[in-house]
């Protein structure tokens, strides 16, 4: 029996004929991949809505100064909200994806990351794949694999997420065909 390999942590990178609006130009940092399936989220697709929308809804201040955009982390139960992180904030149930990277879904962790001007990412609903299913996309040519890059995740804009992702292992993304759509 072959062994399945596991890419996670690690970035994925959607090729170009990738047309599903929810991966077009996606990151994706796969966060768990094992036989049962995997589990990431897009970091470079933002919303319109600003996060302070969010602390009105919920009836609270907003801690911090300017308001980052909400950022759509994939199609998965979008109610659900998660929190990127550096090894600085130590508030909530954070855990490791890699020593400069932390996944967190506590409301006091935000507070924290809002008040201290700490770099993060606030992400609702999340990109997953059933047995098998991450492989054969993989296989397929579907995504380029990468290793994390805490830049990309916390200090790139969201619209140079792809390219730069792509120009930081040397190819040039004019350079990648064209072709049929993916899926």
């Amino acid at each position: 029996m072959t062994k399945t390999p596991r890419f996670a942590p690690g970035f994925l990178i959607a090729v170009p004929q990738l047309l599903d609006p929810n991966f077009f130009h996606a990151v994706v940092l796969l966060i768990e991949h094992s036989a049962e399936g995997a589990m990431g989220l897009t970091i470079n697709h933002p919303t319109d809505q600003p996060l302070d929308t969010l602390y009105k809804q919920l009836e609270r201040p907003w801690p911090g100064g300017e308001t980052p955009r909400i950022m759509r982390g994939g199609p998965v139960q979008p109610e659900h909200a998660w929190i990127l992180h550096g090894p600085e904030c130590t508030t909530g149930s954070r855990n490791r994806v890699t020593d400069e990277v932390y996944l967190n879904t506590s409301l006091d962790a935000l507070d924290e990351l809002a008040r201290s001007g700490l770099p993060y990412r606030f992400l609702i609903g999340y990109a997953g794949w059933g047995p098998g299913q991450l492989d054969r996309e993989i296989q397929e040519g579907t995504w380029i694999l990468s290793s994390v890059e805490s830049t990309l995740v916390f200090q790139t804009p969201p619209e140079g997420v792809w390219e730069k992702a792509l120009r930081d292992m040397g190819i040039d993304p004019a350079m990648l065909v064209m072709g049929r759509g993916v899926h």
